[in-house]
């Protein structure tokens, strides 16, 4: 869930290109069809499950290299025999309230989550999101507080009241080319995201120190896969499955 870093934007320009293989299907992933749009909770395709390759997200035109299929990647070298199901319920440019309860995104979320959960283990909510809640004063210090009412909902609506939830740290690149007040903005942002999971005893924050962008928000495909590794290191390291 997130907007696009989650969604997936390595790849979109001619300085970040596609590598060969990158299109290939990951063996033992899959992905969940069914995905909505902004403006309706109706699955835009079949909800079915297929072979996992990028993109993941299909109703994007903006969707590319993503994070999920790395950390995908990552889950299998650690438990090789098992069957690794992503739900992508992300959407580039999308704030918090577009995400949150309510919406035909979260309805979307909640309705394909609960498919997935009959099919094997709902083992956990990958988060990348507050880019575009980064740009408003009004929006940025409401952020933290957004965050952790639509993770406690989730958990209700999935009964699952111990769902691991990973939270993806804004980059920290391009702050050289932003003025004081959007830096400022960014920083109560990431505060934010790193208080919700410090408070959360089922939560955890996931590094992006280190990592290289293409532009002033979005990462690059190398950085991507690196940051796939770090949230399956995360949750390997606290909730790996039995």
């Amino acid at each position: 869930m997130g907007q696009s870093n989650m969604a997936g934007y390595g790849c979109v320009r001619p300085d970040d290109p596609w590598q060969p293989g990158d299109f290939d299907p990951l063996p033992g992933v899959v992905v969940l069809g069914g995905q909505c749009t902004l403006q309706s909770a109706l699955p835009r395709g079949r909800t079915r499950w297929r072979a996992a390759a990028h993109p993941l997200h299909l109703n994007q035109r903006s969707a590319s290299f993503g994070l999920g299929l790395p950390f995908a990647a990552r889950l299998r070298e650690e438990m090789p025999d098992s069957m690794i199901g992503l739900v992508p319920c992300a959407w580039g440019g999308a704030p918090i309230d577009l995400l949150g309860p309510g919406s035909p995104l979260y309805r979307n979320a909640v309705h394909r989550a609960r498919l997935a959960a009959k099919s094997g283990v709902l083992s956990g909510v990958l988060w990348h999101q507050g880019e575009t809640d980064a740009e408003s004063d009004t929006t940025a210090p409401a952020h933290a507080g957004k965050l952790s009412s639509l993770i406690r909902q989730l958990r209700t609506d999935l009964a699952a009241p111990e769902l691991p939830f990973l939270i993806g740290d804004l980059a920290g690149f391009g702050d050289e080319r932003r003025k004081a007040t959007g830096i400022a903005r960014r920083e109560t942002v990431r505060r934010g995201l790193c208080r919700v999971a410090a408070e959360d005893a089922h939560a955890a924050l996931v590094e992006s120190t280190g990592l290289g962008g293409i532009d002033l928000v979005h990462f690059g495909r190398e950085a991507l896969i690196e940051f796939g590794r770090r949230y399956a290191t995360a949750f390997l390291s606290r909730w790996k499955p039995g």
